[in-house]
């Protein structure tokens, strides 16, 4: 069972390494998050893909993971996050998509079945709610 318990935004649309989601493999088993995708939707719409996982996405059991959007390499995307606690994996995004408070984020396999959501504000300074 995967958990989100961090949704952070970036006021910088530049530094993309300061936007991220951080999920908690609350699970007994290793997750594999290939094929797997963020989308994000305001209130009742219809969600939009934001991307979809590749191979290497695998979180251990008891494992918290932060799903940032920018580049491990790319020094204009600013710095990462610092892996206390936990691991970062880069998206590769090219722009930010956590930009407005009410934002439903949703985790999604294949299939489109939901394995985490949480909603996104601006009342902590960026981060977001987690529900």
């Amino acid at each position: 069972m995967l958990k989100i318990t961090e949704l952070v935004g970036t006021k910088d649309k530049k530094h993309l390494n300061g936007e991220w989601i951080e999920l908690l493999n609350e699970g007994d088993t290793p997750f594999n998050g290939e094929g797997c995708a963020i989308t994000v939707a305001r209130g009742g719409g219809r969600p939009r893909n934001v991307t979809t996982m590749k191979a290497g996405l695998l979180i251990k059991a008891g494992e918290r993971v932060r799903l940032v959007s920018g580049s491990s390499g790319k020094t204009s995307h600013g710095e990462p996050p610092a892996e206390q606690g936990a691991r970062n994996f880069h998206l590769f995004l090219k722009v930010p998509y956590l930009d407005r408070p009410g934002l439903v984020v949703r985790l999604v396999n294949h299939q489109q079945t939901e394995l985490a959501h949480a909603t996104y504000g601006s009342e902590t300074g960026g981060r977001g709610s987690v529900d």
